[in-house]
Order: C-alpha cells, then structure tokens, then sequence
C-alpha cells in the first residue's frame, strides 16, 4: 500500500507539471498580446504541481487515516494548496471551479441545490469562451481553445474530490478511488487535446 501511495504522488507530480504547462501554453494562445516571462510560467506550472502533488498525497491519506479531526485538518491544508491557482488571471475562475466542486463531490446536499449552483458556475466559462470568440472569431480554432479551457479546469474540479468530499468514515475510501481512474483519463485527454488541436492549427495556417 505504502509503494502504491508513492506512485500515486508520483504520477500526480509529472501530471501537474504536464498541466501546467499546458496552462500556461493555453493562456498563450487565447491573448490578443501574447508576452512571455520566465516568472509568471513558472509560478503557474509550480502553483498546478503543488495543487496536483497536495490532493494526490490527500487522497493516499484519507485512504489510511479515517479519524475526523485529521481528515478535516488535511482538508484544510488541501483548500491551502489550491489558493495559488486563483492569482492574476486565474481568479475569474474561482466562483466557477467552488461552486462545480461542491455541486460534485457534496453528494449529501439537496440535490436540486446541487443542480443550481452546477447551472451558476457556467455563467464565468461562458463569458469567457464569449470573450474568447470575439477576439479571434468563431471557428475551429476557437472551439479547440474553448474546449482546452474546459477540460483543464474541469480537471481541477475533479482532482478537488479529496479536499472537499466529507468525512463519512469507510465510505470515503469508495468515494475517492471510483473518481481516480476518472481523473487519470482526464488529465491524459487534455493532454493528448492540446497536441492534437495545436498540430491541426498548424496544418491549417
């Protein structure tokens, strides 16, 4: 369990880099003025590994460590560890990625609040994809950088699952390890996307 856990880590640490990077690349490509800077690249690639890092090594804890007190302390450094990726441009996402992740990962709320505030945090994404679309126009290539927008916070939102689900004693373990695969794919799809729509790009111009 203790070899599975660092693997865990492990992979989440080379994910989180392989994010970022396309974070960064992305935010590149949806600027009028595209300027780059050795500081601002890395604190996003840094900011997505240690977010990526701190909720691996949460869930590989809550998978041993069921006492409430300690899983609500983990919790709490966990919520830390996801601040930094709503600094500079990425605040305009935070209503969005908090009120996704609660709607997903609280499943013991109402479940027509749960819809709500699912309904709410679209309205951000769609203005932005609207900002997106006025800028370059609407064709393909605004639908590639639309649909990268959506999948790398739509990972966020996933990968948020060990800081936000409750303590629910065993239960918690099912919870968490149903959503890993998920996660994994997820992360290897934006991955696989961003090289695919850049190469059509390419072909294209």
């Amino acid at each position: 369990m203790a070899q599975k856990g660092w693997k865990i880590i492990l992979a989440a640490v080379f994910g989180g880099l392989a994010l970022g990077i396309i974070a960064r690349l992305w935010m590149r490509w949806i600027s009028t003025d595209p300027e780059f800077s050795w500081g601002g690249t890395l604190g996003i690639i840094i900011s997505f590994t240690i977010f990526t890092t701190t909720q691996a090594t949460i869930y590989v804890l809550r998978r041993r460590l069921l006492s409430r007190s300690l899983t609500s302390v983990i919790r709490g450094v966990g919520a830390f560890f996801t601040l930094p990726l709503f600094t500079a441009a990425g605040a305009v996402m935070f209503p969005t990625v908090i009120l996704a992740s609660i709607a997903i990962w609280r499943k013991k709320m109402d479940k027509k609040v749960r819809i709500a505030l699912l309904i709410i945090s679209f309205v951000i994404p769609i203005i932005q994809i609207k900002e997106i679309g006025s800028d370059f126009g609407w064709n393909f290539i605004t639908l590639g950088r639309s649909l990268l927008f959506i999948l790398i916070y739509s990972v966020v939102i996933l990968l948020l699952g060990p800081t936000l689900t409750p303590y629910v004693g065993n239960a918690s373990k099912v919870v968490l390890t149903k959503r890993l695969k998920l996660i994994l794919v997820a992360i290897f799809t934006i991955v696989v996307a961003f090289f695919v729509l850049k190469v059509f790009v390419m072909s294209s111009s």
